[in-house]
């Protein structure tokens, strides 16, 4: 084969693009896989973090066990969405499962960092992050006001760091619809977190009412009040982007079988989804964000919508909540844009790619983009990985009611009934964020990282629990209220893997660029304090082995 290296073809781009169907196929399973994804690699973190910094033993037995579920839903006919429904079932039981390892391991690591010297709290408030591409976030949190509930009087929440400093948060409805004069709270607050550790808060009840008024948000748009969708959004210029209502859902015929076989586009539009202009307010409002809901509805189906712009935050969020009834049909979304030349940027394993906007459909990874030479717009998501393209419009496919396991060659009639794919509940999460060209690419990986797994939030858990740290290999980690074992990241890295070696005597970081640039950069580390630098090629992949010396080195990608 060596011989032959100079005269084999090289091939570039992607390879042997078909079925088309299969990238929208029972969606839950696509989201599930990718949160499922994202968590394991962030809990994996944060119990190499307790475990080196912090003297935890190291759960290998319950994380091999948490990735060995996940890789078998992998496995050809589950992921794609061809399978029958039974399997679905199981697969979505065995993300659960999965799921249910990392919750608890997570606490197990909260616990660990909240070791030392115990700070007396009304109501404790960790946050543990491990996401070191993005340190500054919004956080929700819930918890009870007290032990009982206020009986009488007007309460509202104070939040604070542990030196007293208080904190911007803004009280918004929980999840529990409980009349006990807000026994039951949650805020939502921007917090400073470490790249990979904890952070503390402590947050108080405070007699008296409070009056919250909107904010101004940081990314600057125009909601629509006859829809209440996004009418405009505006670029670092003041320039428009939009050429229509953005995340408008609209029905598309599918007639294709599980694979979408010989399907290479879904343009026929059968309908839209459209507004009760009673549901059409804003729901929350404060110091921290904006909540604008509104109801659609199509046919027996209907989509629940909130648009959340933040203070100090330049992403758009849009929640969807869907209530799918139709068959032999997809939902798209219908992002319009200004940028009518040019192809669609596009996140692939390892990389990006450009796709054509060509009005086929086409597959991607979490966030795609599209750009002029000055400006960008990127829609970062939850597993939407099919869209198309036209004239500056994207149609991302959300949903697609095809049969279960079916082929085309069986042909399927009104009666008698069949299975169809993603019938039921669908919780959707949207990211929209605007940006210079050169610069905008460098923060999607780290904004789908969040919103596949954001800060691990636990109230009411005992900061400090011992005083004794003489076990604790770095116990000055625990001497502040943000117990950073890992900084952030230079912009145009993204961590991959946190784990220790096979022997157990130093830890493993995999890093790649990911700004498609060569540059040189500086690796630290708290514990023990060092520091790395070294040099990426475009989207190189590097392993980095750290001993307690603080020696950097260089590994094997496989070996390690």
């Amino acid at each position: 084969m060596k011989d032959l290296q100079e005269q084999a073809p090289v091939v570039e781009g992607g390879l042997q693009r078909s079925f088309t169907g299969c990238y929208t196929s029972l969606s839950r399973l696509k989201r599930a896989a990718q949160r499922n994804l994202q968590t394991l690699v962030q809990t994996e973190a944060l119990c190499t973090a307790s475990w080196w910094a912090l003297g935890q033993p190291f759960p290998e037995e319950e994380l091999n066990h948490a990735w060995r579920d996940h890789l078998f839903n992998d496995f050809h006919d589950v992921l794609p969405g061809s399978c029958i429904e039974p399997a679905e079932r199981d697969a979505l039981e065995i993300y659960g499962k999965s799921g249910q390892i990392l919750r608890r391991l997570r606490l197990a690591a909260a616990t660990a960092f909240n070791r030392g010297e115990y700070q007396s709290a009304e109501i404790p408030l960790t946050v543990l992050n491990a996401n070191p591409a993005l340190t500054r976030v919004p956080v929700e949190a819930e918890f009870m006001l007290s032990h009982r509930p206020k009986w009488s009087g007007k309460w509202h929440v104070q939040l604070q760091d542990l030196s007293g400093n208080p904190i911007v948060c803004q009280e918004e409805q929980p999840e529990a619809l409980l009349p006990f004069n807000g026994w039951r709270r949650k805020i939502c607050f921007m917090a400073d977190l470490p790249g990979i550790g904890a952070k503390n808060f402590r947050l108080k009840a405070v007699e008296g009412a409070t009056r919250q008024s909107p904010c101004r948000t940081a990314l600057n748009f125009e909601p629509d009040e006859t829809t209440g969708l996004v009418r405009q959004l505006f670029d670092h210029r003041g320039e428009p982007l939009l050429s229509g209502l953005l995340a408008k859902p609209i029905v598309v015929e599918d007639l294709g079988d599980s694979w979408g076989t010989n399907c290479w586009a879904y343009r026929k539009v059968v309908g839209e989804f459209q507004p009760d202009s009673r549901s059409i307010r804003l729901i929350e409002k404060g110091p921290v964000r904006n909540i604008w809901q509104s109801i659609h509805h199509f046919h027996h189906s209907k989509i629940i919508i909130d648009t959340i712009g933040y203070a100090d935050w330049q992403v758009l969020e849009i929640r969807l909540r869907i209530h799918w009834n139709e068959e032999r049909k997809r939902l798209k979304l219908s992002i319009p844009t200004r940028f009518k030349q040019g192809d669609v940027r596009c996140e692939i394993p390892g990389g990006v790619i450009d796709r054509p906007a060509d009005g086929q459909e086409h597959v991607h990874g979490r966030w795609l983009m599209l750009a002029d030479s000055e400006t960008a717009l990127a829609v970062v998501h939850t597993g939407l990985h099919g869209f198309d393209c036209h004239d500056g419009e994207i149609r991302l496919s959300v949903l697609r009611s095809a049969a279960y396991c079916h082929e085309q060659g069986f042909k399927i009639a009104k009666y008698p009934a069949r299975k169809f794919m993603d019938q039921g509940v669908h919780q959707i999460r949207l990211l929209v964020v605007t940006g210079k060209a050169n610069e905008l690419p460098m923060r999607l990986p780290g904004l789908a990282d969040w919103l596949d797994s954001p800060p691990a939030v636990y109230a009411h858990l005992p900061i400090g629990s011992m005083t004794k740290t003489d076990d604790i290999p770095y116990p000055e980690i625990l001497s502040g209220e943000s117990k950073e074992f890992l900084p952030r990241l230079p912009q145009n890295l993204r961590l991959s893997a946190c784990k220790p070696s096979a022997d157990r005597k130093k830890i493993i970081l995999r890093l790649q660029e990911i700004a498609g640039k060569s540059a040189a950069v500086e690796l630290r580390l708290n514990y023990p304090e060092s520091r790395y630098s070294c040099k990426f090629k475009p989207y190189e992949i590097k392993t980095v082995a750290v001993d307690r010396a603080g020696g950097w080195k260089e590994v094997d990608l496989i070996d390690e």
